[in-house]
């Protein structure tokens, strides 16, 4: 009996005014993947309590697919029972918004974000991370290894074997993928490769608003062939036999 091709999953698709799930499920059918639709559990102007968490769902219930978070902030989930997140299909949550000592919150996906110590930020950086991983009830961790554009330079120098190492050690403890997201390419390879090695799923992530993006995975394909991915490796939301194609 022949094997079914392997049909991708774009786990990190927003929807948007101009985005809708009809325009998301179209791009889904033309290119070919299965569709994760997220959205910002976020009290000020996100999904906030367990009435927005229904609302939320109940719209994207009749569609083909996958419902997910996306928080942002720790402790996010203090503002919902467990029996509604529990409806929940999956959840990725990434480090970008990166707690600071005043209080405030460096936004490090933003363009003209400055880090003045490099080696400062990634000991702080690396404790963020760890605190999401080893603490939040998530499924995925998003946009793992990005840095700021003002030191992705200094990428393989900051993001040391031992420091991979770590992040790929607290994900394995508490089942967590690893997104491999297209719109900022990571993680790189070598960490790729460590993390199949211990075990760890992956999921695709573009990150997309607009159907021009969503779905199209030219780094996802590059780095599934060149490390041996293969349709095992990759994460499958809980309720993966509702209502797809």
């Amino acid at each position: 009996m022949p094997v079914p091709p392997f049909v991708p999953t774009d786990l990190h698709v927003h929807l948007a005014p101009e985005f809708p799930i009809h325009e998301a499920l179209a791009a889904a059918e033309q290119r070919g993947f299965r569709l994760g639709i997220v959205e910002h559990p976020e009290k000020s102007w996100g999904i906030k309590d367990d009435t927005d968490l229904q609302d939320y769902i109940d719209h994207l219930r009749p569609y083909p697919v996958y419902i997910g978070l996306q928080p942002i902030y720790r402790n996010w989930n203090r503002a919902f029972s467990a029996q509604m997140l529990a409806q929940v299909d999956y959840i990725l949550m990434d480090p970008q918004t990166l707690p600071q000592p005043d209080g405030a919150f460096l936004k490090i996906w933003e363009f003209d974000t400055y880090v003045p110590d490099p080696d400062k930020f990634i000991q702080q950086y690396m404790s963020h991370c760890l605190g999401i991983l080893e603490n939040e009830p998530i499924d995925i961790f998003g946009w793992p290894l990005f840095l700021p554009v003002c030191i992705a330079r200094d990428y393989y120098t900051l993001w040391t074997t031992e420091r991979k190492q770590q992040l790929i050690n607290a994900a394995k403890a508490h089942n967590i993928a690893i997104e491999i997201n297209e719109m900022a390419r990571v993680p790189d390879e070598d960490f790729i490769r460590m993390a199949k090695d211990q075990g760890l799923k992956f999921a695709f992530g573009t990150d997309a608003r607009t159907k021009d993006v969503a779905g199209r995975l030219v780094y996802g394909m590059e780095v599934m062939r060149a490390c041996g991915l293969t349709p095992e490796d990759f994460f499958t939301p809980k309720n993966s036999s509702r209502n797809m194609p």
